[in-house]
């Protein structure tokens, strides 16, 4: 028996015989229903989940969303419920591994097997979308591999139902991080398309190995799925094809609307750069799922201009609910799923104007930048390199001579700016920024404080960044614009926070 397993016991009608697997949600067990004589896998959720009553709700309702879908790659639940305090899901039992285990044991795949693999979990995440079900935790551990490479997509039953915005249970972000899509760590309408974000992810996983944003911590994973470029699998593993790259970039863009609109588009457009085919892009305009009732418009995201209003300075990124990091890569998920195949899914169509579009935005993005870093220079060269600056003036006296008098320089800001709240140390000095204070009421002082560590961290004194900070009251990060004025840095982002550091 597994020390802390309920190897051996009674659950409900259901005798426990073995210890599949265990992770972050809970325990999945090989056990016999005495009640309709089969040996089933029942899954165990951790007793503090059933103690959320949004949380249970929720589980119930997603739970028998799932099992009224008859895609042969989603796995059949027979039952669903609460015994004891401890909700559970009663599944159909079968043999195989975990992508995770296969990609751990044999390292990168051909691309025609991880392409195979895609395919089948596309059909199961279309045919998800289609009813209304996110499933918002896409990763290797959760695609089962039967004989023959048959796919599963399991754990539907922590799924994300369509008409809700991001739930979390307190303190428990659902989801490992090196899959999210950048959206997911915001506060807007989760969509399809974070699970096909997250599905790319896999995809360049099973090509090249590894994730595509390597990041042992969730702020470097926050900040690589929002800011970093997707890499190119071909220079990351070579022989991967070429046209895996635009696969890639394709399914991780930042924005929703500009990925592959649905699973089945990206794995066409896998299939393509397989056989070195027309790769076809995406649909750009979000229609609509027959049932789900997600939005007819993308979602916009807090900080980002609408498309075509041209770039802005604002924040960019997006807050997100943070929690202990998941446990990336170890331990076997339990391959407890069946179900024949099916065939794979279809394709998109290519815009020419999006991509123009696209270029144009980055040429006025890259200028506006420009600008800013020329103004930052040309101000730093009239200035000198002292930041105070000494400034004659010549005056003529009564018998007409000519006087140059040279007024003491003034002294540098050692506080906070007029009309700002300073706030206490929590921090001792951060490079050369000693202290900090609010310019707006929903700003705290402990999130101010955690600003001029992040930006003090985060590069050279006196520069214009991005930074990413963590609200130690709303335990949310976000992103701050940080740009220096005269001797202090003045940071705005995150929701209508002013930040001024000194």
């Amino acid at each position: 028996m597994v020390e802390g397993s309920r190897t051996g016991t009674q659950f409900g009608v259901y005798r426990l015989d073995a210890l599949i697997g265990r992770g972050g949600m809970g325990e999945v067990y090989r056990a016999y229903d005495t009640a309709k004589d089969r040996t089933v896998a029942l899954k165990l959720l951790n007793v503090e989940l059933a103690q959320d009553p949004t949380y249970q709700e929720r589980f119930r309702r997603e739970s028998h969303a799932a099992a009224r879908l008859q895609e042969p790659h989603v796995i059949p639940i027979h039952d669903w419920g609460e015994i004891d305090g401890v909700l559970y899901i009663d599944m159909r039992l079968v043999t195989g591994q975990d992508l995770r285990a296969a990609l751990r044991e044999g390292g990168a795949m051909d691309p025609a097997r991880a392409v195979k693999i895609i395919e089948q979990v596309a059909g199961a995440l279309d045919a998800a979308h289609a009813d209304g079900l996110i499933h918002r935790d896409i990763k290797p551990e959760n695609i089962i591999l039967a004989e023959g490479d048959f796919a599963y997509l399991v754990d539907f039953g922590i799924a994300h139902s369509g008409d809700e915005s991001q739930l979390t249970v307190a303190g428990l972000a659902i989801g490992s991080y090196r899959y999210m899509a950048p959206e997911r760590f915001g506060n807007d309408r989760v969509t399809p398309m974070a699970d096909v974000y997250s599905l790319t992810c896999v995809l360049h996983e099973c090509l090249t190995g590894s994730t595509p944003h390597q990041a042992d911590t969730i702020s470097s994973a926050v900040k690589a799925h929002v800011l970093n470029p997707a890499p190119q699998p071909s220079r990351v593993r070579p022989g991967v094809p070429v046209g895996f790259d635009q696969v890639i970039a394709q399914g991780l863009e930042k924005r929703p609307e500009h990925r592959y609109q649905t699973a089945g588009q990206l794995a066409a457009a896998a299939r393509a750069a397989l056989t070195g085919a027309n790769i076809p892009a995406p649909q750009t305009i979000v229609t609509g799922f027959p049932g789900g009732g997600f939005p007819q418009a993308p979602p916009t995201v807090a900080g980002m201009a609408p498309p075509g209003t041209g770039p802005q300075y604002n924040p960019t990124m997006y807050s997100g609910p943070v929690a202990p990091p998941p446990n990336f890569g170890t331990g076997q998920q339990p391959a407890y799923f069946t179900g024949p195949q099916q065939g794979g899914p279809g394709a998109g169509s290519q815009s020419k104007g999006i991509i123009a579009a696209l270029v144009g935005l980055i040429v006025l993005a890259l200028g506006g930048l420009a600008a800013l870093l020329i103004w930052y220079v040309g101000s730093k060269d009239e200035a000198g390199d002292d930041p105070a600056v000494a400034v004659s003036t010549v005056t003529e006296t009564a018998g007409g001579q000519v006087q140059n008098t040279q007024a003491p320089a003034p002294a540098p800001a050692a506080g906070p700016p007029p009309g700002s709240t300073p706030c206490p140390a929590v921090y001792g000095p951060a490079g050369n920024l000693s202290g900090s204070a609010i310019g707006s009421a929903v700003t705290s002082c402990a999130f101010a404080e955690e600003v001029r560590v992040s930006y003090a961290g985060s590069g050279a004194p006196a520069q214009p960044r991005q930074v990413l900070a963590t609200s130690p009251v709303t335990g949310v990060t976000y992103v701050m614009m940080c740009t220096p004025a005269g001797s202090a840095v003045t940071c705005t982002g995150g929701e209508n926070a002013v930040v001024h550091l000194f």
